[in-house]
């Protein structure tokens, strides 16, 4: 260890499982009526533990990698990416519904620039617009995504052929029952059937679900792109930041629980961020904001 002796005795004191039996041990001593037996002990207890193993060298690396670093900054490269995998994600006709909502909102957002350079200077009311546009467009994407991510599983499971199984497991439990009428106990054939028609049923009841949450994300997008497009068209005409600022909190939040509503654990690594890459205030112009969408229309 680089450490000296001072800094490896400071590192096993406040490690925190020490510092955790340190305070319980001068509660209870405080509170077993005899402190001038139980601190004493309790402090030859410390002075052993960080004189044997609080300097012991493989104790001390475990401390030094237990300390905590913070995650590495999220950069406008990654937010890119992040935005690029879900659009690319997207089927056709929903990525060319964001691309045309996000024209719309950036195109009003232009026309109240244009406004105020032709009259009072509102840099910091525009920037604020912008994003928070950004942040609903964001949410709304992941929306957008968690809709296709659903679309295209009951798209790849059959309902009839799972029914159809059921069906024909339901046969041979009946079979199987009837067979085990004759020798007075249940077969580990009729245990095996009865677990496998409870996870056939487990699946169709699943699908049932998908296909439920699929109708209520569509119909959460649907009233979301109004409501953007409502504030968007307000936020264009209003210097009311507060106002402004309450509405589109409000907003976000249902887009917030509406988008946990609807997320599935493959997508939690994805959709954990909340910050929202700059989708209209620049950061992402270029090809990387603009082709995925005209792409989509275009085909």
């Amino acid at each position: 260890m680089k450490d000296g002796f001072p800094a490896m005795i400071k590192r096993a004191f406040k490690w925190h499982w020490n510092l955790l039996f340190l305070g319980a041990g001068v509660a209870f001593g405080l509170l077993s009526g005899r402190p001038d037996v139980a601190l004493p002990a309790l402090a030859a207890g410390e002075l052993l533990y960080l004189g044997t193993l609080g300097v012991n060298p493989r104790f001390q690396k475990v401390l030094v990698g237990m300390k905590w670093t913070p995650p590495p900054a999220i950069t406008g490269q990654d937010q890119n990416q992040r935005y690029n995998k879900l659009i690319s994600f997207l089927e056709r006709p929903d990525a060319a519904r964001f691309a045309m909502l996000r024209d719309r909102c950036a195109a009003l957002l232009e026309l109240r620039r244009q406004m105020d350079t032709e009259g009072t200077d509102d840099t910091s009311g525009n920037a604020f617009r912008g994003d928070s546009l950004d942040r609903m467009l964001w949410l709304y994407l992941k929306l957008l995504h968690q809709k296709t991510g659903l679309a295209r599983f009951l798209h790849s499971v059959n309902p009839d052929e799972i029914k159809a199984e059921l069906a024909t497991s339901e046969s041979q439990l009946h079979q199987s029952e009837t067979s085990d009428q004759t020798a007075g106990q249940e077969s580990r054939l009729t245990t095996s059937i009865k677990d496998r028609i409870k996870t056939i049923r487990e699946r169709i009841a699943n699908h049932e679900k998908a296909q439920t949450s699929l109708d209520l994300a569509a119909a959460e997008i649907e009233k979301t792109e109004q409501q953007i497009i409502h504030l968007c068209e307000v936020g264009m005409t209003t210097r009311d930041s507060a106002g402004l600022s309450s509405r589109i909190d409000i907003i976000s939040e249902g887009l917030r629980l509406s988008e946990n509503t609807f997320s599935t654990p493959g997508l939690d690594g994805l959709l954990d961020d909340e910050s929202a890459p700059a989708i209209l205030s620049g950061s992402l112009g270029g090809t990387s904001q603009v082709e995925p969408g005209r792409r989509a229309m275009e085909g």
